[in-house]
């Protein structure tokens, strides 16, 4: 249940913040004025912090999973990665906190503006996170069986399309990644764990 939560909050903290800016050509100005007055963008970091709540959790009970019948390469790498990218979403919220502190104290635009776009550039970044945690899934689900392999092989072609997504300098295609992890979830919900396997969940 608790990665079925992370996606859930991800994608409404996504939403949530969408239509905040209209691009990243905005005088420091204006930037600072929408982070200053825009409560639905308060409103993402909160959900954020709780999908990171969630997901660590989530990336804890996976490992569990992966390891329940001895320890791989892959299960640590999954594991790794996972942690990786929650920490980077972590990261990144906590940025843009600072970008609205800024703008709310009506500090220097330009600092706020420069804090708002490292936080853009974050999706860049999560992109390596990603690839290893799904590749680590994939290829631990193909090789010890406690998942689906059609979970294997939909995570490769997930992993390349971050990949394709990194060459190009968008993330357009995140919320794809997206719904991976979440039918991850929700077959770790429905499948009956190894007899070894300790609950987190």
């Amino acid at each position: 249940m608790a990665g079925i939560a992370f996606v859930t909050l991800i994608i409404a903290s996504w939403v949530t913040a969408a239509s905040e800016f209209e691009g990243v050509d905005q005088s420091a100005e204006a930037i600072a004025r929408d982070l200053a007055n825009r409560d639905g963008l308060e409103t993402s970091i909160a959900l954020t912090g709780l999908a990171v709540i969630a997901g660590f959790w989530f990336v804890g009970s996976l490992h569990l999973r992966l390891t329940a019948r001895g320890p791989s390469a892959a299960a640590w790498a999954a594991f790794g990665g996972g942690l990786a990218m929650v920490t980077l979403f972590l990261a990144g919220s906590a940025i843009t906190s600072a970008a609205v502190t800024v703008a709310s104290l009506r500090g220097d635009p330009q600092v706020a503006k420069a804090l708002w776009l490292l936080e853009q550039g974050f999706s860049g970044v999560t992109g390596p996170a990603l690839i290893v945690f799904m590749l680590g899934v994939s290829i631990a689900s193909k090789s010890r069986g406690d998942l689906p392999r059609w979970l294997g092989y939909s995570g490769v072609v997930a992993s390349v399309v971050v990949v394709v997504n990194s060459v190009l300098g968008s993330f357009n295609l995140a919320i794809l990644v997206l719904l991976w992890v979440l039918a991850l979830a929700v077959t770790m919900t429905i499948r009956p764990r190894p007899r070894q396997e300790t609950a987190l969940e």
